[in-house]
């Protein structure tokens, strides 16, 4: 079973991608502030980075508003990042671990053991394993656990960005400290990353992500309540009824299918970013990496890419200037999208990230000269 299927979903790849840039991000809700020092902000770090083996579990809840419409076939991925999300994690370690997304009907399951990521989907009573790990995929619930979310936000900064303490606060009943990253990189849309964490554990309670220029978190991720305890083997891998519908996919979302049906092999190296470690079957969909400011490139083949193009033009998608063919860009607070193809070449490619359009720009350029 895929997450993302059909013709008419495709069409939407191109917020699709934009999306899946995000696999990091989040923002704003309020608590209050508590007396005391915290913890030094590079011991902090250290800490959070450092706290993958810490056990949890508890309730999670998520926040965005990202500005990206809710689509067919993609209202989970759109969801996840433009309203408000619960969700129930259970974590033993980075290969054990399981992340329920409640929904009005039941629950959505990914689950993580040594044999890889499985997805079981309660209403529809059907259990899929994922082969492989795809370098670059659309976001799904357990992307937004404060503990990964954070850790992964961390390893994209470089030592020129700005660690800064910020006021312990009560996150899911518990004293929290605070440190904020801000990103040296002017290339990038995003100004701040705020993460509150157990000052004992280094588990992280709280992420928010703050636009470039703004005051106010886009997307926020926080516990609701936590225990520190490893959780029963039963909550991480339940067992399931022998007639329970069996599958396995390698291509499960909509970017991993895209990546498996083109040719087109993108370049190691692109606006002065090297591209992310991909294996042969997926380097048609590249990540770029930059810290802050990295993106992802799909290339889209044939008459899809014109309809993508022509789709783009019609929703109102503004003119980029580009050396070479013809260039749209689309922009929210923090994520910027282009699409651009030279008709002579019949090449088409949608480049995405939380990036100023002048760095895609540079990019689309490379692709098409």
């Amino acid at each position: 079973m895929s997450v993302v299927r059909g013709e008419a979903r495709r069409r939407w790849l191109l917020v699709a991608a934009l999306v899946a840039v995000l696999c990091s991000a989040p923002f704003a809700i309020a608590a209050w502030p508590v007396a005391g020092t915290g913890v030094e902000p590079q011991r902090l770090r250290g800490l959070i980075l450092g706290s993958a083996d810490r056990p949890y579990q508890g309730l999670v809840e998520s926040n965005g508003s990202l500005g990206v419409p809710d689509l067919p076939g993609l209202d989970e991925a759109t969801g996840l990042l433009g309203g408000t999300s619960r969700m129930r994690v259970w974590y033993g370690a980075p290969e054990s671990w399981r992340v329920a997304l409640m929904t009005a009907t039941g629950e959505r399951d990914f689950m993580r053991s040594k044999d890889g990521l499985a997805i079981w989907d309660y209403e529809g009573e059907q259990l899929t394993r994922i082969e492989g790990a795809p370098a670059v995929r659309l976001p799904n619930a357990a992307d937004l656990m404060p503990p990964d979310l954070a850790r992964r936000l961390l390893k994209l900064g470089t030592p020129a960005d700005r660690l800064t303490g910020l006021d312990t606060r009560r996150v899911a009943g518990r004293t929290a400290a605070g440190l904020r990253v801000t990103p040296a990189d002017t290339a990038t849309t995003i100004g701040a990353v705020d993460i509150w964490a157990d000052p004992e554990t280094g588990v992280p309670l709280e992420v928010r992500i703050v636009p470039r220029g703004g005051s106010r978190a886009v997307l926020t991720t926080r516990l609701l309540d936590v225990r520190f305890a490893r959780p029963a083997a039963s909550a991480v891998a339940p067992r399931f009824a022998p007639g329970v519908r069996r599958s396995e996919v390698d291509t499960f979302d909509l970017l991993s299918r895209l990546a498996s049906r083109t040719a087109e092999r993108l370049p190691r190296r692109l606006a002065g970013r090297p591209a992310l470690e991909s294996t042969p079957s997926i380097a048609s969909v590249r990540g770029y990496s930059g810290g802050f400011s990295s993106f992802v490139v799909a290339p889209l083949p044939g008459r899809y890419g014109r309809r993508v193009f022509e789709a783009a033009r019609t929703a109102g998608a503004g003119v980029l200037a580009v050396s070479h063919g013809e260039a749209l860009a689309v922009q929210t607070s923090v994520l910027t999208a282009v699409l651009v193809r030279d008709e002579e070449l019949g090449r088409a490619f949608l480049l995405a990230g939380p990036v100023r359009p002048e760095l895609l720009r540079t990019a689309a350029d490379e692709l098409i000269s």
